[in-house]
């Protein structure tokens, strides 16, 4: 049996939710949203991802919060901006987001970028956020041992190459091959409807999440022992054994110096582990978000 048939469709997944469109400082945003409650919980996923990411997440956690899966700046069917998306600009138009779905003040649970996006969120603008779920967040700049900082830089390398492999000839299979770097078992995990989804919204926006991210990061953007050391909100760093964009010990490092912070790893996971494992993730969350 593959994994196609052994899974269940991602519209199925999805059922009983709302896709809702909003101007989010004149820029045309799509949310799919669950639940009631407040404050709610904004899913924020990695770059050249979308909202689908939480495809698996937004109806159960819909059970307990209000909970909204984002396609944020540039990325999904969300609009974009000229020149290049910084922290400024994609900070900006979650928070013109929120205004915009009425909302104050937010639970935001970020993978990969969207977890550097929710960290930079914090600190930009600290009274629209609540609590923060760092997820296999991106660009950390923390010591780490040579072992772990060879690991890391090989992780990264891949994904630059794949993007930029994509650039060069955008295609279904080569959607395909970089979709298999965020999982630690895509045999298991990869289904040709989320490959068939991918393709299609690349196809429809050109890939603009994708093209903009084939480079490196700015200075100015790192997550340093500086930076992560001003960090007041209640933080969750959730990571994995098996993440290729940093190793677990870029996490165990981070927690040296965020000061009020604790760390999960989750197991036979990669770098979607909302998807890999969305039981053990959604209990994760809701008992983290749930505590007082």
């Amino acid at each position: 049996m593959t994994a196609t048939t052994e899974q269940q469709s991602i519209w199925l997944e999805l059922l009983g939710a709302e896709t809702r469109y909003y101007n989010a400082g004149g820029i045309r945003t799509r949310a799919i949203e669950s639940g009631s409650g407040d404050p709610p919980l904004i899913m924020l996923h990695g770059v050249g991802g979308h909202a689908e990411a939480f495809a698996r997440n937004v109806v159960p956690l819909g059970r307990h919060f209000r909970t909204i899966a984002l396609d944020y700046l540039g990325h999904g069917l969300t609009g974009s901006i000229d020149g290049r998306l910084t922290k400024e600009a994609y900070t900006k138009h979650l928070v013109d987001f929120m205004d915009a779905a009425g909302i104050e003040k937010a639970n935001l649970l970020g993978e990969s970028l969207g977890g550097w996006i929710s960290v930079m969120t914090s600190l930009l603008y600290p009274e629209r956020v609540n609590k923060i779920v760092y997820c296999v967040g991106a660009r950390l700049d923390v010591p780490v041992d040579e072992a772990a900082a060879k690991r890391t830089a090989f992780g990264r390398s891949e994904l630059q190459r794949l993007t930029k492999q994509f650039n060069a000839d955008p295609s279904r299979e080569n959607v395909r091959e970089r979709l298999k770097w965020l999982f630690h078992k895509p045999e298991r995990d990869i289904t040709e409807e989320l490959v068939d989804l991918r393709w299609e919204l690349y196809r429809r926006t050109e890939a603009e999440g994708v093209r903009g991210h084939a480079g490196g990061t700015a200075s100015d953007e790192a997550l340093t022992p500086e930076r992560l050391a001003t960090i007041k909100h209640r933080m969750l760093v959730l990571w994995t054994d098996h993440n290729p964009s940093a190793a677990v010990a870029e996490a165990e490092s981070a927690m040296n110096y965020l000061p009020n912070a604790e760390l999960k790893i989750m197991q036979d996971s990669g770098h979607w582990p909302q998807w890999e494992h969305p039981e053990e993730f959604d209990e994760i969350i809701r008992e983290f978000l749930q505590r007082p």
